[in-house]
């Protein structure tokens, strides 16, 4: 058996099976690890960015190093906490010229300015493609952060802002169609949700990022939470542009919008919609014009 037989998702599965969580702490299965540290949690993510599989190998240096940090700031934000400190290990191309890297590194600390995040230490090697590797860790206060697994039937689904954008400029970047350039910044400079997360924190009852897509993302909810989550179509905010369909959209993930589930009667604050409801059962379904959507192979996988 190859690990492409069994997925992402599956060797994931794989490996939690051979671990255990230590009393006081939430381990593989959510967007962070949860940590009880006095009357305080801290949330503790990592992510891996790949030349060739997260980025091109032109992409530009200071937006490579702002993305880097957005996408990981966003698992913070998917736990409704506030990102505090970082760790950036770095393996440089051959041939990479130093003002690349200080290009990255501008971005990079640009945008940890921006949300008050620290670097505090890392690595730096060498390799034949770059490889950016990110420790984040955010805080929150006891028993309040919110996890993938806590929805509730009767709960309705809301997305904190437009589906599809980025999936739009990366098309357009993919194929090299001029203009665009606001689909383009959406892809490239990504905004981390922490302020719209932490304005639903007290009213969610589960909650995660969409990096994999919105369909899936609701998925990993549904399968975490052991319900089933209808989709309205209509009700959607896509993207305003025709460059993708909104099939893609739902499928083409790297919004960063916050996704959630929260109680039904309570108040929806601005910015939010509302696209669906959680009901007993499994799986996601979309619903378009009262009748069942299905779309095959949707959402990010590396495997």
């Amino acid at each position: 058996m190859n690990i492409s037989d069994i997925g992402e998702f599956g060797l994931i599965e794989e490996i939690k099976r051979l671990t255990k969580n230590p009393e006081g702490a939430l381990g593989i299965g959510d967007d962070c690890a949860i940590i009880e540290y006095g009357e305080k949690e801290l949330l503790v993510s990592v992510d891996a960015l790949v030349e060739g599989v997260h980025f091109f190998e032109d992409a530009n240096p200071y937006l490579l190093g702002r993305k880097s940090l957005a996408v990981n700031i966003s698992d913070v934000a998917a736990m409704a906490g506030i990102p505090k400190w970082c760790f950036l290990s770095i393996s440089i191309g051959k041939g990479v010229a130093k003002e690349w890297i200080d290009s990255f590194m501008k971005g990079f600390l640009d945008l940890a300015e921006e949300y008050n995040v620290y670097l505090l230490g890392g690595d730096t090697t060498s390799s034949e493609k770059t490889v950016i590797n990110i420790t984040i860790i955010g805080e929150n206060r006891k028993g309040k952060s919110l996890k993938r697994s806590t929805a509730k039937v009767g709960d309705l689904v809301v997305v904190s802002g437009r589906i599809g954008c980025s999936f739009a400029g990366f098309k357009a970047l993919r194929d090299s169609i001029e203009g665009f350039e606001e689909l383009k910044d959406k892809h490239l400079n990504p905004k981390p949700m922490v302020e719209e997360a932490l304005k639903i924190r007290d009213i969610a009852t589960a909650m995660i990022d969409i990096s994999d897509g919105l369909v899936q993302d609701c998925g990993h909810i549904a399968e975490s939470s052991k319900v089933k989550i209808e989709l309205f179509w209509d009700k959607i905010p896509f993207c305003d542009t025709d460059i993708a369909t909104e099939e893609e959209m739902l499928c083409g993930g790297e919004d960063y919008q916050i996704l959630a589930t929260i109680r039904s009667n309570a108040g929806l604050p601005d910015g939010f919609y509302v696209i669906g409801r959680v009901v007993k059962g499994e799986g996601v379904v979309l619903l378009k014009n009262g009748k069942s959507v299905e779309l095959k192979d949707c959402g990010y996988r590396h495997f």
